[in-house]
């Protein structure tokens, strides 16, 4: 979206910041049409140890697909291990996040065969056993479905793989399954953005309030989340560039006609174009070099002084928002502190920069055509897919029929799709369906349009590159069919992620992807989701470890215990919350510590988890009790402690059940004792302040 766009979107995300949190919770998504199938690999995934998941989980981190390509090649790692990997936190973490539509039920076999190859010394390419996944507008034959997040073609399976996915076939790749968007490409709803009928709601990895954006929103979200090494994805304008950078990602545009668009359902075909989505450049080199038309080596072009004298176009005033609607200063100091970060990037790369602007009303007809693309190219697909529909109209009645199911989140602009080519067929004096011509025409003219203005933007202000901000710009660059790239830049004040894009020269794909990541290498501002906490603690002769990736999606702690007189023992548990701190006390003075784990949750409170050390029953849980006196009790918990003392202090509310105090000025403060393995209750008294360790 433009500018504007994006103030208007920040807006009403600060109004519907509440219902949007409800919304994304997990359990509050809707139900999946088709449950993820794990079966085919159970047995594997129940005998895949938590160790060497660990082991694999440190390796991967921040990995590039070369450094993967090492492992399996020295025998560190096999492609079945890698698959598992993934395939395990799919299984765990892909209810809250619902970044797939569907798994494939061959990907363990696929692997092991990438590993006899490998025996063999055949390796076919760089991606030879990678897991990958594939957004679910992108077509793949039976046993997997190609359903665009939509219920119509929920049992669609097209009888070929569209040529991109040949391609990955040929180079080695293992498909993992299929990535969850915005139900065909966004042409339905984008309220919310990244949702569909089949999987439900996409939900951001950095945080669940924050919007996915889309359309190739579970790309973004599963390669974010590390649930696969990378996607391709697609955009007609701005689904590639907008959800990756809105989900800490790299994604690519390529130039138009660089990558095959056969086999991959339509919205606009004329500009419609499939590109990588990964956390790093040389992976999206990698994936680009597998899945184009084209015999050019990316990977060898990468170049760390790629920017180094390279005439550079910013468009500053877009980026900080100069006009347009008033902002609160605050957030105005934010764009000054991402501005900032493109600078120094850019110094540091030596590229010569220059403040440049896109001349006004560039965008041109783009919605007007997207409807008419839905119109005739989406539902072309549908109908020679066998759905029972031949018009858009039919398929806004279709969906009617069973709205809970078919459009759980709406048709909006299905609806609005139907009254603008009715318009549409009355100003230029046809039928309805007879609208192939005049969409043609459109869309040529506004690629013609969109190709001259970048044309003029380039030579009139001398630079080889503009650089934008996220998807700012897409209306422009897709719709003329120039390459597009997003780099992460770290995340805002409000914990989000946002990305620099560089737009590049038609045709200039290679010297995109090194100029993207020169940047990259130079700035290195991409920071994983979550808050690891990782601390080592010393107590009365025995030393605990605690190691938790601090992510909202399904969040978890290893704890490992050991001494002279105490083998190693390791626990692991599940979490609702953050892991603030821990302490080590030897509440009942018996000589050996107790182990308190503090972890809090923006929802709940605190909470606490308490482990006994004692030779008996070393790492054994120790139960806090339930509160005696419940009256005023409404959660928000917080916990303390002295020598020998547990302090559990909590808000009274005199209010109705759910209508918490803002500003209470009541606490209860309850306190326990440890005796043996049991905490006992000591006393409880109120008070008009947090008492807080």
């Amino acid at each position: 979206m433009n500018r504007l766009g994006r103030i208007y979107g920040v807006l009403f995300t600060l109004m519907a910041s509440l219902l949007w949190g409800r919304l994304f919770a997990g359990e509050d998504n809707t139900p999946r049409l088709r449950k993820l199938d794990f079966s085919p690999f159970q047995n594997s995934l129940d005998h895949f140890s938590s160790h060497r998941f660990t082991e694999i989980e440190d390796l991967l981190l921040d990995a590039t697909i070369l450094d993967l390509q090492a492992a399996l090649q020295t025998g560190k790692l096999s492609s079945e291990e890698l698959t598992l990997f993934f395939l395990d936190r799919i299984q765990r973490f892909d209810e809250n996040l619902r970044s797939y539509v569907e798994l494939n039920p061959n990907a363990l076999t696929e692997a092991r065969a990438a590993d006899a190859s490998r025996v063999k010394g055949i390796v076919r390419s760089q991606l030879h056993g990678i897991p990958i996944n594939l957004k679910d507008n992108i077509n793949t034959k039976s046993p997997l479905h190609t359903t665009g997040g939509s219920q119509i073609l929920l049992n669609h399976s097209p009888a070929s793989d569209a040529i991109l996915v040949t391609k990955l076939r040929e180079a080695g790749a293992i498909i993992l399954g299929k990535a969850s968007l915005s139900e065909f490409a966004g042409a339905l709803t984008m309220d919310p953005t990244g949702a569909n009928a089949v999987s439900g709601a996409g939900v951001n990895p950095y945080d669940p309030e924050l919007e996915v954006s889309g359309s190739s929103s579970g790309s973004a979200i599963s390669t974010t989340a590390y649930l696969t090494t990378a996607s391709v994805g697609t955009e007609t304008s701005g689904s590639l560039i907008s959800p990756a950078s809105q989900n800490g990602c790299v994604s690519m545009k390529p130039s138009l006609g660089m990558v095959s668009g056969r086999g991959v359902i339509p919205l606009i075909r004329f500009q419609d174009s499939a590109g990588p989505i990964t956390r790093n450049v040389t992976d999206a080199a990698i994936m680009l070099g597998a899945i184009d038309t084209k015999d050019i080596d990316y990977l060898s072009g990468l170049n760390r002084d790629a920017l180094k004298d390279v005439s550079v176009g910013i468009l500053r005033d877009e980026i900080l928002w100069s006009s347009g609607p008033s902002l609160p200063l605050e957030f105005l100091s934010d764009q000054h502190a991402i501005m900032q970060r493109i600078d120094q990037g850019l110094e540091k790369s030596h590229a010569i920069p220059h403040t440049i602007q896109i001349p006004p009303g560039s965008s041109g007809a783009l919605n007007q055509l997207i409807f008419m693309g839905l119109a005739q190219d989406t539902v072309g697909y549908l109908m020679k897919a066998g759905a029972p529909v031949s018009s858009l109209t039919d398929l806004r009645d279709y969906n009617a029929q069973q709205p809970e199911i078919r459009v759980p989140y709406g048709q909006l602009l299905v609806h609005y799709g139907c009254k603008l080519i009715g318009v549409f067929a009355d100003q230029v004096g046809s039928e309805q369906d007879d609208l192939a011509k005049q969409y043609e025409q459109l869309a040529l003219q506004l690629r013609k349009q969109a190709a001259a203005t970048l044309t003029s933007i380039f030579g009139d202000n001398e630079i080889d590159l503009i650089v934008s901000l996220a998807n700012d710009q897409s209306a422009l660059y897709s719709t003329a069919g120039y390459p597009a790239i997003t780099i992460p830049l770290g995340l805002d004040d409000a914990g989000s992620p946002i990305g620099v894009t560089f737009i590049g020269k038609q045709g200039e794909d290679g010297k995109l992807l090194s100029r993207a990541f020169a940047f990259e290498q130079t700035t290195k501002y991409r920071i994983n989701p979550g808050a690891p906490y990782r601390h080592i603690l010393k107590s009365h002769g025995i030393v605990f470890r605690i190691n938790s990736p601090g992510i909202h999606f399904g969040n978890s702690f290893t704890l490992t215990a050991s001494s002279k007189l105490h083998p190693e023992k390791v626990i692991e548990e599940t979490l609702t919350g953050l892991i603030s701190d821990i302490q080590a006390r030897d509440l009942n003075q018996d000589g050996t510590p107790e182990l308190f784990i503090f972890i809090n949750d923006d929802t709940d409170g605190e909470s606490l988890l308490i482990y006994s050390a004692d030779s008996r029953t070393f790492l054994q849980k120790i139960v806090i009790p339930e509160l005696t006196d419940t009256s005023g009790y409404h959660g928000k918990d917080d916990y303390s402690l002295t020598d020998t003392t547990l302090i559990r202090t909590f808000p009274l509310d005199s209010a109705d059940a759910g209508e918490q105090l803002l500003s209470p000025d009541k606490f209860r403060k309850v306190t326990y004792r440890l005796n043996s393995m049991i905490l006992e209750q000591t006393g409880a008294n109120e008070s008009s302040s947090l008492h807080s360790r």
